[in-house]
């Protein structure tokens, strides 16, 4: 029978060499090239530069609201004080 420490280090070789075939790529950096510079890959960059633009007008947007949301907050605020001062 094996033992735990045995056991453990099968499992971790096993874990390095799977994680090794996973991340290894069998493209050449000629191949990616040429893959980049296709129909497919023009459209996928492009895509990515539309989701990094629309990613920076979200961010933008998000804090447009909050500065909208801040001042709503305060013209609350602001009303529920003169409500008080008109009730005195």
């Amino acid at each position: 029978m094996y033992s735990l420490r045995t056991g453990l280090g099968i499992l971790l070789l096993a874990a390095f060499v799977s994680f090794g075939a996973c991340t290894r790529s069998s493209e050449s950096a000629t191949q990616r090239h040429d893959d980049a510079n296709s129909p497919a890959g023009k459209v996928g960059q492009a895509a990515h530069t539309v989701a990094v633009h629309t990613e920076k007008a979200a961010k933008v947007a998000g804090q447009k609201l909050a500065k909208a949301a801040h001042q709503a907050h305060e013209g609350w605020k602001e009303a529920a004080r003169q409500d008080k001062n008109k009730s005195k």
